[in-house]
């Protein structure tokens, strides 16, 4: 069963900063982006709610008006590592449809955030 369904953007937040930490101690990637965590999770929170769930240690998924999507770290994005938003098509084994966000610096996490307090439209 999914963990943290229904969780707080905190908890949200909070599992994903444990994570990088247990799992990449000491790396600098990984530290700058445990920084933007809280902007992502909160401007996800402005799109879904509190329906989003966390499948995998690495993942968030959740709906956008019955889209599903997920966001997940990615420590091969360039140039150190970022978050990638990924909308999941229909099909067996969820494939991967377009890439929706691509998160790399804290400056794009704020772009991102902002955007959703604005309501801009959602892909």
């Amino acid at each position: 069963m999914p963990r943290l369904m229904g969780a707080s953007a905190e908890r949200i937040a909070n599992h994903f900063v444990d994570y990088l930490f247990d799992t990449y101690r000491g790396s600098r990637h990984v530290r700058q982006v445990a920084a933007w965590v809280a902007l992502i999770v909160l401007g996800i929170e402005r799109l879904a709610g509190h329906q989003w769930r966390v499948p995998r240690d690495r993942q968030l998924r959740f709906e956008v008006n019955g889209r599903p999507f997920k966001g997940r770290y990615n420590h091969k994005l360039k140039p150190r590592g970022g978050v990638e938003i990924v909308e999941i098509l229909s099909g067996r084994g969820s494939p991967e449809g377009r890439t929706v966000a691509l998160i790399t610096s804290l400056g794009q996490a704020e772009t991102f955030y902002a955007a959703r307090l604005r309501g801009d439209p959602w892909p």
